[in-house]
């Protein structure tokens, strides 16, 4: 059988990758009409609704929500309608499919770069963004064309940058990649360098035009940028409490991969580093207990949080997944050492980077958060994997290459969709949507007269069409979501109503000294970096002795009237 030319065989991986793109619009479809919203989609709702009113992205209290900006824009333009939104994000996502082939191609084969294409559209942060109203996966689009277009013409590097900042303020982490590029590529070094230029002003005059925005509503603007923008830049500055043995571990790490020749040397001095910590901070912990087992675990387990905080995420939610990453950088390490070239080191340093990122800004992990830094592990392990087969199983035996890159393929799917249930739930799980129509009855039987409390405040404009309280249960959601304008009450900082601390504080009268008739508490169950809220309000309220009646629940809220305590005994007096 005659094997075909160069040129057929390319034209076949192309077509392979575009199936890929076309596979991915057709599942994808099936998921965008669905009925409700799921967590963060009001977010969108609402910034088209400001942008329809007022030309901004305003939020009911004011606030310019200027998180993906371009997204926002482009989902007015469409119409708004949450359907039209989710489009948006699963075209995108096709066109990622083909913006991984072509970065993967580049940086190695063409053959390894459709496995990436593959893999990359196998996970379910993927899919999870693919199928959401949100602009996580236009940015991913957009943080691909960037890094494909560093070596190109600069104006197209701007371009790129500019929008890709406008979609996401994590977008300014691509300034570091032309520059560390810049110190090892001594060679094309000029070139870095100008490309370091143009993207950093793209990126620099994205910054000034949404404070030029701010600036348009200058007390909303003030917040945003203090609560949502200056928190990432000064949690860089945080101190690591100490013992940490784990950053010099990492650090090995990250310089093995950059320079696999002094590999060896790093890794000694790196792991001593290590152990001298472990060693000392087991000492000094050991002056104030007994040393034992339970004392050494303690201080391990403390030691190793910083900066893997997603790092450990991963390694719980896809073991495979990061044990096969890991592992193909040590055998290439091992088998080629410096020989391994460095355009394919590229995919290790970029997941690494960004799971270290989330570890020293202390983020929430979210399966949002995960979308990058899963898609470049996954295309560093079809880089690796392509290679060491290639290394291992002779040319005379593709069909063993085959057998063993599809039964990789079919074990990291199998990792990625762990757990009991179908696809479609695990997707829901990941995903969670909030079926609006079940509170159709709970939204009609509201009166004038009733206070309508709620724990999301978005998400309550949503379900019930109303809001008269913030319920703000938990240090965490009080410290980043309460402002206070002059020497008015405290309010949310999303819809601008007051605040109240705990369910007993929900019986203050009105403004006109009148009570409200009912209590009504609209309780939305989120997942934050604390832990998932559904637990707050029940234990909120048995701390409080509150009588609670429970008008619907489902698996993401609970509708409940409180009633207070001495109406609560009177009630259950009068029951036989």
């Amino acid at each position: 059988m005659i094997p075909p030319s160069p040129g057929a065989a390319a034209s076949q991986v192309r077509r392979a990758v575009v199936v890929v793109a076309i596979a991915v619009l057709i599942a994808g479809l099936l998921q965008i009409p669905r009925g409700g919203y799921s967590v963060d989609e009001e977010f969108t709702v609402f910034a088209v609704r400001g942008i329809h009113a007022h030309g901004l992205p305003l939020l009911p209290s004011g606030l310019l929500y200027d998180r993906g900006l371009a997204y926002s824009y482009a989902a007015a333009l469409t119409g708004g309608s949450l359907p039209a939104d989710r489009a948006i994000s699963l075209v995108c996502a096709a066109i990622a499919v083909l913006l991984a082939f072509a970065l993967v191609r580049h940086l190695a084969v063409e053959h390894a770069a459709l496995l990436a294409s593959l893999l990359f559209a196998t996970s379910v942060p993927f899919w999870a963004t693919a199928t959401s109203g949100r602009f996580y996966s236009p940015f991913l689009v957009l943080y691909l064309a960037s890094l494909l277009l560093l070596r190109s013409n600069l104006a197209l590097v701007f371009a790129a940058a500019f929008f890709c900042r406008l979609t996401h303020e994590l977008a300014f982490t691509l300034a570091v990649i032309p520059l560390l590029c810049a110190l090892v590529d001594r060679d094309r070094r000029r070139g870095w360098v100008l490309s370091s230029v143009a993207l950093i002003g793209g990126l620099v005059a994205a910054q000034a035009a949404i404070f030029a925005m701010h600036a348009l509503q200058p007390a909303a603007g003030e917040t945003m940028v203090r609560r949502f923008f200056l928190w990432q830049v000064l949690n860089l500055f945080a101190r690591p409490g100490g013992g940490q043995f784990l950053i010099p571990i990492v650090v090995m790490a990250i310089a093995s991969v950059a320079v696999p020749k002094r590999a060896w040397a790093i890794g000694v001095i790196g792991v001593s580093i290590a152990a001298m910590l472990i060693a000392f901070s087991i000492a000094r912990a050991s002056n104030s207990a007994p040393l034992s087992a339970a004392l050494v675990r303690s201080v391990v387990v403390e030691g190793s949080r910083y900066p893997l905080h997603m790092f450990w995420y991963v390694a719980r939610a896809t073991p495979l997944t990061l044990l096969l990453a890991l592992t193909g950088l040590m055998t290439r390490l091992v088998m080629q050492g410096s020989a391994w070239p460095r355009s394919e080191r590229v995919l290790h340093l970029l997941w690494m980077g960004w799971v270290l990122w989330f570890g020293v800004i202390d983020s929430g992990i979210t399966t949002n958060y995960l979308l990058l830094p899963m898609s470049f592990m996954l295309m560093a392990i079809a880089v690796d994997l392509h290679a060491i087969l290639h290394a291992v199983v002779t040319p005379a035996r593709p069909a063993a290459r085959l057998v063993v890159a599809a039964l990789v393929v079919a074990a990291l799917i199998g990792d990625q969709w762990r757990g009991a249930g179908s696809l479609i739930a695990k997707l829901e799980a990941a995903r969670p949507t909030i079926q609006v129509d079940a509170f159709a009855a709970v939204r009609d039987g509201l009166q004038p007269s009733d206070r309508v409390v709620c724990t999301d405040e978005l998400g309550c404009l949503m379900t019930v069409g109303r809001i008269d309280r913030w319920l703000a249960l938990d240090d965490y959601v009080r410290e980043r979501f309460l402002v206070r304008s002059g020497n008015g009450p405290m309010t949310g900082v999303y819809t601008g109503v007051p605040a109240a601390f705990r369910p007993a504080d929900l019986f203050a009268p009105n403004a006109d000294g009148s009570f409200p008739d009912r209590i009504v508490i609209v309780d939305i169950f989120k997942e934050y970096p604390i832990g998932n809220s559904r637990s707050w309000l029940p234990k909120a309220i048995e701390e409080d002795g509150l009588g609670v009646e429970t008008l619907l629940e489902t698996s993401q809220a609970r509708v409940i009237e409180v009633r207070a305590p001495e109406r609560a005994a009177r009630l259950s007096a009068r029951r036989p």
